[in-house]
């Protein structure tokens, strides 16, 4: 009698197949950790549950992460990168949001902080990067940003 009520729920259970998580490589540049395919759409990690750090710009780029079942890599060779969207922090005035477009592709939110000894950069932990050279450069870059506007 049991098996007879529960075995189409255990059924049910058994095939679903639950998204797995994978890392998407943007060239040489950064891996994302973490990334799924949820029924069709695409789930970027978030950070602290909530904030989304890193984004998908482009629609070559998203169809091309919605291929991918394990981790995959996106040819991105040149790089360009800009900060097209930065602002004050509503809860630190000390603090600068700067959203990151790399090639108009993929966009990271970096947050510079004011401190006694200059300023400081925090990379989101969500985008590990692997050209060190690079993330000076950016690094660099927002810290100039931030003398600017802080």
């Amino acid at each position: 009698m049991f098996w007879r009520k529960c075995a189409p729920a255990l059924l049910c259970c058994l095939l679903a197949v639950p998204a797995c998580a994978f890392t998407f490589s943007y060239g040489n540049i950064f891996d994302v950790k973490d990334v799924k395919n949820e029924g069709g759409a695409l789930v970027l990690p978030l950070s602290g549950g909530k904030y989304k750090n890193v984004k998908v710009l482009d629609k070559g780029v998203y169809d091309f992460l919605l291929q991918c079942k394990t981790d995959c890599r996106y040819a991105a060779e040149e790089i360009s990168f800009v900060s097209a969207d930065y602002r004050k922090a509503f809860t630190n005035e000390r603090m600068l949001i700067a959203d990151v477009d790399f090639n108009g592709e993929i966009s990271l939110t970096f947050l510079v902080f004011k401190n006694k000894d200059g300023f400081s950069v925090k990379t989101p932990a969500e985008a590990v990067f692997k050209d060190r050279k690079l993330e000076k450069r950016v690094k660099t870059y927002l810290i100039r940003l931030a003398e600017k506007n802080l």
